[in-house]
């Protein structure tokens, strides 16, 4: 029979490798993605994430991009749209669940895009979501880039500094384009549209060093109404619906 000490010594060896085991398997656990949401949504009520420590507001204003979120797990998160109108007898702020996403592991950085889709007649509850998940790794979208998304209804046609380029609906297009020593390019986008192109945006975009830069093509039902006061609605009417374009930068 063994001896006590050599049971005691298999006990401590056993008990060491199990320990490395966990640590090992805490060590190589991938890591979740940092998530940016946008909502191509102008119904009333803002986008709220359910983590361990509450909600937490990912948008509260139409396509808005919200601020990185990185989650604390790979747990699949639940994505609620809030009322605009509290619960009379309660106060508190009533919430549907629309949506839910499992963090992706695979890469460093995502933006997740969710659009409402048609509800069928007879259908109860909020209308089903479609969720885009696109790949934000610097690795495929490095700094000094700006990607270009056409989530909108018709073609688009870019003018990026000397560049020329026109992305249909549902494409994407990566450009390096030249900056001068203050890191600006001259941006010019147009919509097609049944009378001919349109220019929505003519501007010049920043695109700090270490950064990149996302330019969104969206169509937006209203005309992105809330980007006016009430005094200019009041002035020049209701805006008519067309297609918007959204920017924002980021350093990976």
């Amino acid at each position: 029979m063994p001896s006590l000490f050599r049971v005691l010594v298999m006990l401590v060896i056993g008990h060491s490798a199990l320990i490395a085991t966990y640590a090992f398997a805490a060590n190589t656990t991938p890591a979740p993605a940092k998530l940016r949401f946008l909502f191509i949504d102008e119904t009333p009520g803002g986008y709220a994430l359910k983590t361990p420590g509450g909600y937490r507001t990912i948008s509260s204003a139409p396509y808005s991009i919200s601020a990185p979120y990185t989650p604390s797990g790979v747990a699949p998160l639940d994505i609620y749209k809030n009322s605009p109108h509290r619960d009379p007898e309660t106060g508190d702020i009533v919430r549907v669940r629309v949506a839910r996403l499992t963090p992706p592991t695979d890469t460093t950085s995502v933006l997740v895009i969710l659009t409402p889709q048609a509800r069928p007649a007879d259908a109860d509850g909020p209308p089903p979501f479609k969720i885009e998940v696109l790949d934000c790794d610097p690795e495929d979208w490095p700094p000094g880039s700006l990607r270009i998304l056409n989530r909108g209804h018709s073609l688009m046609a870019a003018q990026i500094g000397a560049e020329q380029l026109v992305v249909a609906p549902g494409d994407s297009r990566l450009l390096q384009p030249d900056v001068d020593h203050r890191h600006r390019v001259r941006t010019r986008i147009g919509a097609q549209t049944p009378a001919g192109w349109k220019i929505i945006d003519d501007n010049v975009a920043v695109i700090p060093a270490g950064a990149r830069m996302t330019g969104l093509f969206v169509f937006s039902p209203s005309g992105l109404r809330s980007r006016f006061g009430d005094s200019i609605l009041a002035e020049r009417g209701e805006p008519p619906p067309a297609h918007v374009w959204l920017t924002f930068a980021d350093t990976p």
